[in-house]
């Protein structure tokens, strides 16, 4: 599931918006709420069919999101430990990334790519992909806009569409890059391919919410917004 983009807006600031792709059938989401995870708060949506989310934001310095497969698709092989919403949760069990990658047992956990947002000082972005395997961390640039396709819905050559998208969007907006006109991206692009588009629709799956972290130096704000009831909410997290 999902499409993922960064946007840095300088400093520590930064927008992380995320199309969620899901199947038909699957049990409607509960919008975000502020949960408290090992004395933390944390933002985030709740998937009630495995009980964890795909993204989350918290004030002691950490955003995540997370997408179904690791670099390539693959096949599912149940029955799985645990679902991938709630390895994302744990991750609030530990101080650091690496603790988290060394520490946290993803045996017989399905493959996921999982994009984390440190604010901690200084803005660090990390992709860490389990392939089913083995963990692979990387460090991304921070300054750069990027984007991420998830590769149980999306072929390499879709993937390459996408970030074609988005590297016409940002020279387009180069003056004008801030959450609305990402939103906007995340609602409009490809709006002529029905199944690659941004908001995309298939026969056993769409593209049913859209959740948006807003990082500024006073708080976190999680906007939220269901295509299927046509809602809206907004979190705001205050930042020490």
């Amino acid at each position: 599931m999902c499409t993922l983009s960064f946007l840095p807006t300088g400093g520590n600031d930064f927008v992380l918006t995320c199309n969620r792709d899901e199947s038909l059938e699957r049990a409607k989401a509960l919008p975000p709420q502020k949960h408290i995870l090992q004395h933390l708060e944390v933002l985030y949506p709740q998937d009630q069919k495995g009980k964890g989310t795909w993204i989350a934001a918290s004030a002691n310095g950490f955003s995540l999101c997370l997408m179904n497969g690791g670099f390539v698709d693959y096949k599912s092989n149940p029955p799985y430990r645990k679902s991938r919403g709630l390895i994302l949760l744990d991750f609030f069990e530990y101080n650091n990334v690496n603790q988290f990658v060394v520490n946290c047992d993803f045996n017989r956990i399905a493959p996921f790519t999982l994009i984390i947002a440190e604010y901690k000082s200084t803005l660090k972005l990390y992709e860490l992909v389990w392939d089913g395997k083995q963990a692979h961390l990387s460090i991304k640039d921070p300054k750069l806009p990027q984007i991420w396709s998830s590769s149980s819905l999306y072929t390499p050559s879709m993937k390459n569409q996408r970030s074609k998208w988005f590297d016409c969007w940002l020279k387009e907006n180069s003056e004008n890059l801030n959450p609305q006109t990402v939103k906007h991206f995340h609602l409009t692009a490809g709006e002529n391919e029905i199944e690659n588009r941004l908001v995309m629709r298939r026969k056993e799956s769409a593209t049913i919410s859209l959740t948006q972290i807003v990082k500024t130096k006073q708080a976190l704000e999680m906007n939220y917004f269901d295509f299927s009831k046509k809602t809206e909410s907004n979190l705001v997290l205050e930042l020490t």
